[in-house]
């Protein structure tokens, strides 16, 4: 009843809608949406009812609720001015109702970020992002599906249902069928699609066809393999020195994530076994000698990169991501063998290894007064590094370091003989424990 009753104020007191659509580029594709008149047309008009809502939220919420119905609403205006929204209309409109049915019907708090929840009446899993509000998150909703194809008695029609809840998400992009994410993410904006939550969306769909003789699923397996057949920003593929490579994030063409690429060759392979597909399996060998390349270009020597660019390394993974990594090695080791079989040892070692810690030492800079500390780490950590004379700490310095060398300056303290004490604890919680006698 609120809804209505707000939809009727803000026509009464609007200007003429054709004014308005040409001031706002989402209210121009929803005319253009009613225009065509049928099904379309009739839900573009339920589309600005909750669009007119939304602006009213954003207006009258206050607080974190408010912050993210404004980027849910920014989030719709560059779809709409970048040409978008009319072919991803039902997404884009899912997204802003269920924002609205969060934070303005139900008036509820923002969660912490990351926090996945799903809607009365749907499965489909919306994950928080802070400032974003709540958004269909596609390797979530396939990860799912893939996991309730190994229930051995499912309740009658419930995979069927999800699967049906998520392909009506699906959007055409470029021809292939794309599951994309509507929020702003590593440089791209609202619109970009994953190749390791595509793969693993094509694996669901592949296995679900397969076990229900049902082509709907399959057919939309196979019409989402086009993505690995073209470059970026549409497409996820990229060519290395012996074949291509898939991204994470089709908007991050340099950004090479080691366990994205993993996930997506496995993802590709699974498809191909379930289906037959020769194109999924013409892409997974051409992949794999780029990846029997790349990947152990990931290992360290005491932990995993988490990105690397196409000519450099990238940061180290965190804790979890370096044991999912870790997993998927293991899997490419079932089915290619080596290198990946060794990588996979070495990343279990890793974590079973603390932070080495080397060529500690200090520098006098008499003319500034100052003492500069340095150290080399094996690999990330937390870090406390103390100058201590007879026991007390004179100087101390904390928080997490990245592997490498890393330097500290303090002011110089009164001569005499000091110990420079380096102490690390690995993301697994291993100590190590490094010093260095200097005298001033």
């Amino acid at each position: 009843m609120r809804r209505a009753c707000l939809a009727m104020l803000v026509c009464v007191l609007a200007v003429p809608a054709g004014a308005r659509a040409a001031k706002d580029p989402v209210l121009t594709t929803l005319s253009q949406l009613e225009s065509r008149g049928g099904t379309i047309g009739a839900d573009a008009q339920g589309w600005r009812d909750e669009y007119k809502t939304a602006k009213v939220a954003a207006r009258k919420l206050r607080g974190t609720p408010q912050a993210n119905m404004r980027g849910v609403l920014a989030n719709l205006t560059s779809l709409a001015k970048r040409h978008l929204l009319g072919s991803r209309a039902y997404p884009a409109f899912l997204i802003l109702q269920r924002n609205l049915e969060w934070f303005y019907d139900d008036r509820r708090a923002a969660p912490a970020n990351a926090t996945r929840t799903t809607f009365e009446g749907s499965e489909v899993i919306f994950q928080f992002y802070t400032g974003y509000g709540w958004q269909l998150q596609p390797l979530a909703n396939f990860g799912r599906l893939n996991g309730l194809l190994k229930l051995r008695k499912p309740a009658a029609g419930r995979l069927e249902k999800f699967a049906d809840d998520l392909l009506a998400t699906g959007v055409q992009r470029r021809g292939s069928l794309a599951f994309e994410y509507y929020f702003p993410w590593s440089g791209g904006k609202p619109g970009w699609i994953s190749g390791m939550a595509t793969a693993t969306g094509m694996q669901a769909f592949g296995n679900l066809g397969k076990r229900d003789g049902d082509t709907r699923y399959t057919n939309a397996a196979r019409s989402m393999i086009g993505v690995f057949k073209a470059q970026p920003p549409w497409g996820v593929t990229v060519q290395g020195q012996a074949g291509p490579s898939f991204l994470l994030y089709s908007q991050s063409p340099s950004v090479l994530v080691g366990n994205g690429f993993a996930q997506a060759l496995i993802g590709l392979d699974n498809y191909g076994a379930a289906t037959g597909d020769p194109d999924a399996a013409a892409l997974v060998d051409a992949a794999l000698a780029e990846a029997k390349r790349l990947l152990p270009l990931y290992d360290t020597g005491a932990w995993s990169l988490y990105d690397r660019s196409p000519t450099k390394p990238g940061v180290e993974s965190d804790l979890s991501y370096h044991q999912l990594f870790e997993g998927f090695l293991e899997i490419l080791c079932t089915k290619f063998g080596e290198p990946f079989c060794g990588e996979a040892d070495n990343f279990a070692r890793y974590e079973k290894e603390p932070v080495a810690i080397t060529s500690v030492a200090t520098k006098i800079l008499k003319k500034r007064k100052r003492i500069v500390a340095s150290f080399l780490l094996s690999k990330r950590g937390s870090i406390r590094v103390t100058l201590e004379r007879d026991g007390s700490v004179v100087r101390a310095w904390s928080g997490g370091m990245l592997r490498g060398r890393h330097t500290l300056t303090w002011t110089l303290p009164p001569k005499g003989d000091y110990e420079l004490v380096v102490n690390a604890t690995s993301l697994n919680g291993i100590a190590s424990e490094a010093s260095y006698i200097t005298t001033l």
